[in-house]
C-alpha cells in the first residue's frame, strides 16, 4: 500500500476489491476527486472494510476506482491508525492505544524501504 499523506481518502484499484467480495453496480455514491496535476476522477463508495495495519485492527472506508493503480492508504487511514510515517529511518509504525506496546511489538512495522541511492544492504546512518 502507497501511504499519502496528500491524498484525503483512501482509494483501492476495484480489481482488488471484487476478488474478493461482489459490489453492486448501484450501492455506493461517488465523489469526485482532483488528483495531482488538477484532473477530475471519479471514485466509487466508499466500502466498509475490515483491515489489520501496524498491530491495529479497524474498519475504515475506502473508495475504488475501475484503473490500475496501487492501493493508496489516504490522510483519512493514517489519521484513523495513528500511524507515524519515520523518514530518517524509512519505518511507519502506529501509536494507536489499541497498540500495546510498540517496542515488543515488530508487526508495528509496516514497511522498511532502502534507499534507492545507496548500495544494496547498506542503510543509512
Amino acid at each position: 500500500m502507497l501511504l499519502d499523506t496528500g491524498a484525503h481518502v483512501s482509494v483501492l484499484p476495484k480489481i482488488l476489491i471484487t476478488d474478493t467480495i461482489s459490489i453492486p453496480d448501484a450501492a455506493h455514491a461517488q465523489r469526485h476527486v482532483k488528483v495531482f496535476g488538477g484532473e477530475e476522477v471519479v471514485l466509487d463508495g466508499p466500502i466498509l472494510l475490515d483491515i489489520v495495519i501496524c498491530g491495529v485492527h479497524i474498519v475504515h472506508p475506502f473508495f475504488y476506482v475501475d484503473a490500475e493503480i496501487p492501493a493508496i492508504g489516504g490522510y483519512d487511514l493514517l489519521r484513523a491508525a495513528h500511524i507515524i510515517i519515520d523518514t530518517e529511518s524509512a519505518e511507519v509504525w502506529s501509536k494507536h492505544p489499541g497498540v500495546v506496546n510498540q517496542s515488543s511489538i515488530p508487526e508495528n512495522v509496516f514497511v522498511a524501504v532502502p534507499s534507492p541511492f545507496l548500495p544494496e544492504g547498506t542503510m543509512p546512518s
